[in-house]
């Protein structure tokens, strides 16, 4: 959408104004246009009538040249005929007795009208800014401007190609440099450090045979839970680019390497290495330092391309592993990206195509999820808002397509968005509230005693029955992603209720807890961990585990190991300890873990609630399941380095007082999860001795859910992957 920008005068063509003798015409075309050397300049022009200050200054003569007229656009038929179709939709109104002169205002459409109102919530209120705002889009690329230093020159600019070019020219300029002494400084470099030496990809492409395997390998495990594009569309663009991997576009290079970072975490060691032929950490690192490349010769950070802000954000995707402080400063460069590129206002306000403006929608629903996943593991508050974006349309990618004028309808049930879908109502559900609730949906209010618990529930049951509606009374559960929406559907509002009636909202922090709310609080945990565990268990949603791994309860699982403590017989228990094995299980890094405090004092709690199931049951050493020795190894392992480690700094530091009533057997039994769990425990002589001292105390009496609450912070704020190797080999500058 080009600015607008008034026609020159047509009896002039070339018009010549000297400070002496000004008139009339001249200064109704200095109105218009800057002079010459003002334009030459790149400078504004103030257009004095009598020779602008440039020129003025300058003692030249101050020459106003209208601009080449611009190109004519070809009007589509829907502007041609816009007028005779309007004259027949008024001559139909009045056969039918309504004057079309006579319209009240009260009729008219409202501006930025949000979808699903009627559903749970009102719709935005006012944003500020959010009217001054003008976009400029073309060919896939867009920038909105809404600061008035901007919007005031906007008519200076002749079409929108000079407002959505870089600030400076080198956007589009061959950047093939050979060396690393060639390179110029690039901001990018702060991001992602020194670049490879040559930006040739080619070689670091899979062969065509394996692109077309993890293109599947993405519809399969990614596509069902992540929609940030047209599947359609792309899926025909890798199909010709495979064809010729050496004369790729840049923008769908980038996004090609994105899709094959976040395709691999999807993937199992063992899925990796049958298409790959290589080990996962080893395509990774490749991988990385692919999309790190292919960012870059997009120029990532001045693009105003969607697909190259698409490829920025399935790299954060696959960042599962990486430092959460880094994490957040990358999500928030991709949110600014869209910010620029105006995806915080919705399309259909700015005049977008159907197409386009449920692209953009889906884009930033994405990037403010992996923002609030990012804000939660570094410890920080929002800092971003959605602006006045719709919620994305309900409906299946073979419904949409670049050309249609008007939008599809909504499904009534599940589509190929559901999970998408219901991760962005309950982030939406997490934002906002109706006016009259005292309970405002965010997380912070859900465990604060200011509200009154049944306001909360009755809230979480409100959204419960949303998503019922919506979704879930739909679902076929033998599909693998509708029972992976059910599962998280589900998981959410349990995670809410065990939020709303959290133990820590006491003034004694939960030791005086009636009986009926430990049971809800133990109930709602349980099936969290369950529909987790799930995920692992059913084979057809074993695709999806990544996305499980990255939002592990942690919360729900500790109230789980504190509560068997006490709860020693009956089905609960039962049904506790079931859960507790499986997660073990099925995350073997949880024991190995021997080096942050979270996991230590996580095994503390699983050994001391397992002593006391032995001594209620009497149950023999040969019953001990596996994890319990191998917890139980580890820490004996770890308290003799400990104790090593402190004699030698000569500090007499009792270090096993520190595990109380703890048997360590000198002869565990072996392990049997798989034949390569039982080298992967190797790690107890390397456990810190510093993180001991931090685990927070486990009296009987009551959990201390505030020294919980601390370790969680710190696990979630350490660098998750320390194995991966600073600088240029990890594909990114951080250390």
């Amino acid at each position: 959408m080009a600015a607008f920008e008034p026609s020159p005068p047509t009896n002039s063509s070339d018009i010549s104004t000297s400070p002496s003798a000004p008139n009339n015409s001249a200064a109704q075309v200095q109105k218009s246009y800057s002079c010459v050397l003002c334009a030459q300049r790149k400078v504004r022009c103030d257009k004095n009538p009598g020779g602008c200050f440039g020129c003025t200054k300058a003692r030249v003569q101050c020459i106003y040249r209208p601009p080449a007229p611009p190109r004519r656009r070809k009007k589509r038929g829907a502007e041609m005929d816009i007028n005779t179709r309007l004259k027949l939709y008024e001559a139909a109104l009045r056969k039918l007795g309504v004057n079309p002169d006579n319209v009240d205002e009260h009729f008219t459409t409202r501006a930025f009208e949000r979808r699903g109102s009627e559903d749970a919530r009102e719709h935005f209120g006012t944003i500020p800014g959010v009217d001054s705002g003008m976009l400029f889009a073309e060919e896939g690329k867009s920038r909105y401007l809404e600061n008035h230093l901007w919007t005031s020159i906007s008519s200076e600019f002749r079409d929108n190609q000079k407002i959505l070019q870089d600030s400076s020219s080198d956007e589009e300029a061959d950047r093939d440099y050979r060396s690393i002494s060639e390179m110029p400084s690039d901001p990018s470099d702060l991001l992602f450090g020194s670049p490879r030496s040559s930006s040739d990809l080619r070689p670091l492409h899979p062969q065509p045979v394996q692109i077309f395997k993890l293109w599947q390998t993405y519809l399969d495990n990614v596509n069902p839970l992540v929609k940030i594009f047209h599947t359609p569309t792309i899926q025909q663009l890798i199909l010709n680019a495979t064809g010729n991997l050496d004369n790729v576009p840049k923008n769908l290079e980038a996004l090609m390497f994105g899709i094959y970072c976040c395709v691999l975490v999807s993937m199992s060691d063992t899925e990796c290495d049958a298409i790959m032929g290589e080990g996962k950490s080893t395509v990774m690192r490749k991988f990385r330092s692919g999309c790190q490349q292919a960012l870059i010769n997009a120029s990532f950070l001045k693009s105003s391309d969607m697909m190259v802000l698409q490829a920025l954000v399935l790299l954060l995707l696959s960042l599962k592993d990486y430092d959460a402080r880094s994490l957040w400063v990358l999500v928030g460069v991709a949110n600014r990206i869209g910010q620029r590129s105006g995806l915080h206002r919705d399309g259909s306000a700015l005049g977008l195509s159907v197409f386009e403006a449920e692209m953009r929608r889906r884009l930033w629903w994405q990037i403010n999820l992996i923002d609030a996943y990012a804000e939660k593991l570094a410890g920080v508050g929002r800092t971003a808002a959605l602006g006045d974006v719709r919620i994305p349309l309900n409906v299946n990618d073979s419904e949409l397509n670049p050309d249609m004028r008007d939008p599809p309808k909504e499904h009534d049930g599940p589509t190929e968005m559901m999970f998408f879908l219901i991760r962005c109502y309950v982030g939406d559900f997490l934002r906002r509230s109706g006016p009259n609730n005292a309970y405002d949906g965010t997380w912070s209010r859900l465990s604060q005693t200011g509200v009154p618990i049944s306001d909360k529930d009755k809230a979480i049951d409100e959204f419960e029955e949303l998503l019922k509606r919506k979704f879930l009374n739909y679902c076929d559960e033998s599909i693998p992603s509708h029972l992976m929406a059910a599962y998280l559907s589900r998981a959410v509002i349990c995670t809410m209720r065990f939020i709303a009636h959290n133990p820590d909202q006491y003034e004694d922090k939960g030791a005086n807890m009636p009986e009926k709310e430990k049971d809800l609080l133990f109930d709602n945990c349980v099936k969290v961990i369950s529909y987790q565990n799930m995920a692992f268990i059913i084979k057809g949603t074993q695709g999806f585990a990544w996305h499980v791994n990255m939002h592990f309860q942690w919360k729900a699982f500790i109230y789980i190991l504190n509560e068997l403590r006490y709860r020693t017989s009956g089905e609960d228990a039962e049904r506790g300890w079931q859960q507790v094995q499986m997660v073990y299980e099925r995350h073997p890094d949880f024991v190995a873990d021997s080096k942050r405090a979270l996991p230590v004092a996580v095994g503390n709690l699983a050994i001391k609630a397992w002593e006391a199931f032995v001594a209620s049951r009497g149950i023999s050493d040969s019953e001990t399941p596996h994890f319990i020795s191998a917890l139980r190894s580890q820490r004996a392992d770890g308290i003799r380095s400990a104790q090593d480690s402190v004699s030698a700094l000569t500090q007499p530091v009792d270090v096993s007082s520190e595990f109380p009533s703890v048997g360590f057997p000198s002869d565990p039994d072996p392990l049997e999860w798989n034949e390569d769990f039982s080298s992967s425990l190797n790690l107890g002589s390397d456990l810190d001795p510093s993180y001991i001292t931090d685990l927070p105390p486990l009296q009987p009496e009551q959990m201390n859910w505030a020294q919980w609450e601390s370790l969680l912070h710190s696990f979630e704020f350490e660098n998750a992957n320390p194995d991966v190797p600073s600088g240029h080999d990890s594909g990114y500058g951080f250390g």
